[in-house]
């Protein structure tokens, strides 16, 4: 998981981000993003009770993401602010294909 300094916690971030933040979709995710005004990206994830009741579910979901984006996270060119939206459970895709739907959203935006 990134470290804390690199995640979105407060909701003011979240729901500023979702007024005027630009917005980048995929089948099964959303990316919300604008400039950070820090030295560094923030990334937020959310996983919504549509997805999934569960919320065991909805975090392994969350820490899938996670882990995809850590490991891109040193590609990032500029610093942003974004939220990663799940809006489909996508435990069935393998580690490749959502790799390769992360790597998507990610890429015509930030890296």
């Amino acid at each position: 998981m990134l470290k804390r300094v690199y995640r979105l916690r407060k909701n003011s971030d979240f729901q500023r981000l979702y007024k005027s933040g630009k917005r980048f979709t995929t089948p099964n995710l959303a990316l919300y993003y604008m400039p950070s005004n820090f030295d560094y990206s923030q990334v937020g994830f959310v996983v919504s009770k549509k997805v999934s009741k569960k919320a065991v579910v909805r975090n392994n979901l969350r820490r899938r993401a996670g882990a995809i984006v850590e490991a891109t996270y040193p590609k990032f060119k500029t610093p942003t602010k974004m939220i990663i939206l799940i809006r489909r459970d996508f435990s069935a895709l393998t580690p490749s294909e959502l790799n390769k739907e992360i790597a998507t959203l990610l890429g015509r935006q930030v890296l």
